[in-house]
């Protein structure tokens, strides 16, 4: 995995699976780019995912990415690092982002691939906002037919509907 991680940064996590349903182990990096120093609550470049699909001759190969799906390391609020985990599995991969403070935060984004379009595209959403004073729960389930073919490339997921938009 080292040669995908650029010169200071670091593997944050990955998972393996065959993504795109060739019968071959692929893999979902997230890479997380060197800390800055003096980096204020809520300030820092965000983490980059990649897709990596294993070629013919079983190597593997950086085929898609996106700096928009995991934010920076103090971006969670007090809640702190909101990166929760990226599970890989069959045709697909699951990203959980999570913070906040009174009002935690959460989103799960799916993301499944297209052998029609051969890219990774958001399958579903589910954004929740629990007030930890009051108890009161707000949930969003989206699915594609909700918001389109969105590319993994082209997410962003301020671009979404948001529980507090509903």
């Amino acid at each position: 995995m080292s040669r995908f991680i650029p010169a200071g940064s670091k593997q944050l996590a990955v998972q393996r699976a065959d993504l795109d349903g060739d019968g071959r182990e692929d893999a979902v990096l997230v890479i997380d780019p060197p800390a800055q120093p003096g980096a204020k609550l809520g300030e820092g470049a965000p983490r980059t995912v990649v897709v990596l699909i294993r070629d013919a001759a079983g190597k593997l190969q950086a085929v898609k990415r996106s700096e928009r799906l995991v934010p920076c390391a103090k971006c969670g609020g007090i809640a702190g690092d909101p990166f929760g985990y990226v599970r890989a599995y069959a045709g697909g991969f699951t990203v959980l982002i999570e913070g906040g403070s009174r009002e935690r935060w959460s989103d799960e984004f799916g993301f499944a691939y297209s052998a029609e379009q051969q890219d990774w595209l958001l399958e579903k959403a589910v954004r929740s906002v629990v007030d930890t004073d009051t108890g009161e729960d707000k949930r969003l389930d989206l699915q594609r037919k909700d918001f389109g073919a969105i590319r993994l490339e082209e997410f962003d997921r301020d671009k979404l509907p948001s529980v507090e938009g509903t």
